[in-house]
């Protein structure tokens, strides 16, 4: 067994001191909690206009979970270390399973509220949750009547928890054991744990995992990164400070040091061996897996993907979801759906899950408010779906796509350092119906007088027959106030609609790994610079995250090139105001002739109606 790291693989950690728990900006009153436990009658509500509890429910309050190392990091050393959590179980003399949600964010209450910052909640009034769960975690009033204890966990270094706040890597999965273990050895455990809960929550899941604690019997990912770097903070090799900082700087609070991700990443741009630490390698996984991933996300979709994908387990489930990750967890639909999962593995029910299909697709069909779409939940024999045909369109004269390429070589630029500029854009109509599920990939030549590298950003965009650009709208608004318009109000379409797939690269990263690449996903290692001379002409392969569209015949395909990310989409693109990329000038894109630049797109059929 071994401690907690001060160096990853050569590199010393940066720490920053954390936000104190007593910084109450952007969060609920904190209050400091003491060891107690009592019973939540019928009818309790942590605060007026919260779901109130149905069932009676024990509260065992700031319970500690010990941890493998015995010193403290930071200035405390010498004292075994512990943690805090908050454990909700149901009034029964049966033992039961756990569900483990673990974070930096909070728990019983005092954490952070992001929800409350964005308009109409997501379509999740405060009356939908007690209140108790932990951000993006399941809630106690809802899972405890199913016969399930919810454990909420501080991680190390988070509120009253001790040690110095790791960003996720392979000590978040050592202590993620520990507490599984701790957890399971409870008198009114029937020994089975499994994890619940969104992003960090669901990252937890696999570095945990990954760990193999006996006690673990199953995960549910839902919506988690798997590679901190090429998913969330230099996703194609462009670094994104914004939000980390955003994220770590309002969300988490601390006594002791926090580390520095944004530091890090001013320090060390290259991946290097401080980033492998804070990769998931899944492939030794055999354990039951419930994975989620959704398209509105910019941070999930491609690590989701890839954990699942990548995973031996036989046992293994994934979909996509057309709303958001929250208002999705907290789904009656996908609360019994998930729920079904549990009772397999943490209670042994024989439930017939087993015949779940491995891959639920929901297919975006882009109707001006959600009640008009989408397929939710299409069913396929696995993930990426096997009849995919992978159509080739070349880039043409005119902003065309076409299934050949021009014979005469030709060019377009467009101005990269602006967000006034226009993007060079492609169109394909389609002649009959057409359905894209899965990774698309991008192969570009292009060059750039004025600079020696390009930040570039591609997209595939939908368009209706007469040539308007259209959005999805995430959640249904069905009790929205009157006279609110989700086309036109500005916040609302800044947190609530998607627009499509994009991929990102930095041109002096094109370098590809041949044995980790596969067709449709080229893996850049990052790990060098390989500058562009301006004026050279280099192809750009760019693989875009997962889709699911469909398109009606004489309905459009764009596909765009420009210099920066398109910040309409879902939040959190939205934090990013400022072109934070080294673009200057103009870039070209070179095509036709003996440049054959184009974009692979996955066409796949549509299984019969349910």
């Amino acid at each position: 067994m071994t401690g907690p790291k001060l160096e990853l693989n050569g590199f010393t950690i940066p720490w920053i001191p954390a936000v104190r728990p007593e910084d109450e900006s952007n969060m609920y009153p904190y209050k400091k909690q003491t060891r107690n436990t009592r019973t939540l009658p019928v009818g309790w509500e942590f605060a007026a206009g919260r779901r109130a509890m149905h069932e009676e429910t024990v509260f065992d309050e700031a319970v500690e979970i010990p941890l493998r190392d015995g010193v403290k990091e930071g200035t405390d050393r010498g004292e075994p270390k512990k943690i805090q959590c908050d454990i909700f179980r149901p009034v029964t003399e049966t033992k039961i399973p756990a569900v483990l949600a673990m974070s930096p964010y909070g728990k019983n209450g005092h954490g952070f509220r992001i929800f409350d910052n964005i308009p109409f909640r997501l379509g999740l009034p405060e009356s939908a949750t007690s209140g108790l769960e932990k951000f993006e975690g399941p809630d106690p009033a809802e899972w405890c009547p199913r016969g399930y204890a919810v454990v909420n966990v501080d991680i190390r270094g988070s509120w009253d928890s001790e040690g110095d706040c790791y960003i996720e890597g392979a000590q978040m999965g050592l202590d993620g054991y520990d507490a599984v273990e701790f957890i399971a050895a409870q008198p009114w455990c029937n020994g089975a744990v499994s994890m619940c809960g969104n992003s960090w929550l669901a990252t937890e899941q696999w570095a945990t995992a990954i760990a193999q604690p006996p006690s673990l019997k199953c995960i549910a990912p839902w919506e988690a990164f798997t590679d901190k770097y090429r998913d969330l903070i230099c996703r194609g090799g462009v670094p994104k400070i914004s939000f980390a900082s955003f994220v770590f700087n309002k969300t988490i609070r601390g006594r002791h040091r926090r580390e520095d991700i944004g530091g890090a990443l001013a320090q060390w741009p290259l991946f290097n061996g401080y980033w492998e630490d804070k990769v998931y390698d899944t492939s030794a996984l055999t354990l039951p897996i419930y994975a989620l991933a959704s398209y509105s996300s910019g941070n999930h979709g491609s690590g989701t993907v890839r954990g699942w994908d990548r995973a031996a387990s036989k046992d293994k489930w994934i979909r996509f979801h057309p709303t958001q990750e929250w208002f999705d967890l907290y789904t009656p639909r996908y609360v019994d759906d998930l729920q079904r999962f549990f009772d397999r593995y943490l209670k042994g029910i024989d439930n017939g899950w087993e015949t779940t299909p491995k891959a639920r697709i929901s297919i975006l069909t882009y109707g001006n408010r959600f009640e008009k779409g989408p397929i939710w939940d299409a069913p396929f024999a696995d993930y990426p779906v096997p009849s995919t045909e992978y159509r080739k369109l070349y880039l043409q004269d005119s902003g065309k796509l076409a299934s050949t390429a021009q014979a005469d070589a030709a060019s377009v630029a467009h101005h990269a350092d602006s967000y006034q500029a226009q993007p060079s854009e492609f169109v394909l109509t389609f002649a009959e119906a057409t359905t894209l599920v899965g990774h698309s990939k991008a192969e570009l030549w292009m060059s750039c007088q004025d600079k020696d590298d390009l930040d570039v950003f591609v997209s595939i965009r939908k368009l209706s027959k007469s040539g308007e650009v259209l959005e999805h709208v995430n959640v249904p608004w069905a009790a929205l106030p009157e006279g609110v318009n989700t086309q036109h109000d500005v916040p609302m379409a800044q947190t609530v609609k998607y627009t499509g797939p994009t991929g990102i690269l930095r041109a002096s990263h094109r370098a590809q790994d041949p044995d980790r690449s596969t067709a449709m996903i080229p893996f850049h290692p990052h790990d060098k610079e390989d500058k562009v001379p301006p004026g050279d002409i280099v192809k750009l392969e760019i693989a875009l995250w997962p889709m699911g569209i469909h398109f009606d015949a004489g309905q459009k395909l764009l596909f765009r090139v420009q210099g920066f990310i398109d910040t309409s989409s879902d939040f959190p693109s939205h934090i990013d105001k400022g072109l934070d990329n080294l673009n200057v000038g103009r870039h070209t894109i070179h095509f036709g002739g003996q440049y054959d630049s184009a974009i692979i797109v996955p066409v796949v059929a549509l299984p019969p109606a349910q």
